[in-house]
């Protein structure tokens, strides 16, 4: 009977650790308990993992859900890669663990995620904070902004199924190469690329299309509080201007030296900027 009852409370709790989005499941974790939620959106060919490091120390005082967007971890391929889609998964994540008011976090394309879900959802975030996040100024001119999602087009058809498994691997490890300083170790690298590689070929082209859609790039504003951490060897010319012509509320912060994935890279650094954020809520 205990044997039972162990294994019944068991599944009920796997059964907390998903929601269906489109009949399609959607993975995530949760950790910890506060008065704050924040949900975290991993990067491109990424998943929940890599966000251990935060899972780790922020739930000690708040509680944090981690998801699988769809396609990646444990989640199932959607109808469609798009970052519209992606957002809607964040939506039945909150909506299934009934977060009221969470502060979302995005690496990467994550961010560009957190910005859609606070454009289609808007008033149900309480704050946006980007790690190295995607957020682009495009070219000014509509060909040319047709041609920088040609571009991001091009790439994305690098890594999917239509590639040999070799050159495809070949092409994410290039890829990822030019995502990391001088500085970044040997080990964190190969952790990434193994990871990465794991990722489903139909995933890994169509997450980076997603960002092809030049509706994304709309410069509408966003009243919410938001941290932008900028890593890098040298912070990108005018970001911090520009980006706060969209988050008038931003709070932007360049960590020299660091790599693309910043909160594996510089965890104990990237946890005081989010924590000290949210204790100014």
């Amino acid at each position: 009977m205990r044997f039972f009852l162990l294994f019944s409370c068991f599944l009920t709790w796997l059964s907390a650790e998903t929601t269906v989005l489109k009949g399609k499941k959607i993975f995530y974790e949760t950790r910890g308990t506060g008065s704050t939620t924040l949900i975290l959106i991993h990067g491109w060919a990424c998943d929940h993992t890599f966000f251990e490091p935060q899972l780790a120390t922020l739930s000690k005082t708040n509680r944090v859900i981690a998801i699988d967007l769809p396609g990646h971890g444990q989640s199932d391929l959607p109808a469609e890669f798009t970052v519209g889609e992606f957002a809607q998964a964040v939506e039945a994540v909150r909506t299934a663990t009934k977060s009221l008011k969470p502060v979302l976090i995005g690496h990467s394309l994550g961010a560009v995620i957190a910005r859609e879900h606070a454009r289609q959802f808007p008033n149900q975030a309480k704050a946006l904070i980007f790690l190295d996040g995607a957020i682009y100024q495009l070219p000014p001119g509509e060909a040319d902004r047709e041609r920088w999602a040609e571009g991001i087009t091009g790439m994305a058809k690098r890594f999917g199924p239509a590639n040999e498994k070799q050159t495809r691997e070949r092409n994410i490890s290039v890829f990822l190469s030019n995502l990391y300083t001088d500085e970044t170790p040997r080990e964190l690298r190969m952790t990434i690329l193994k990871k990465v590689l794991t990722t489903n070929p139909e995933t890994a082209q169509g997450a980076m299309l997603s960002m092809a859609d030049l509706k994304l790039w709309r410069e509408d504003k966003l009243e919410l509080p938001v941290l932008a951490l900028r890593a890098g060897r040298q912070q990108p010319p005018g970001e911090d201007i520009y980006l706060k012509t969209l988050f008038p509320r931003i709070q932007y912060k360049f960590l020299p030296g660091v790599s693309h994935f910043l909160m594996l890279d510089k965890p104990d650094a990237v946890n005081a900027e989010i924590l000290s954020f949210l204790k100014a809520r």
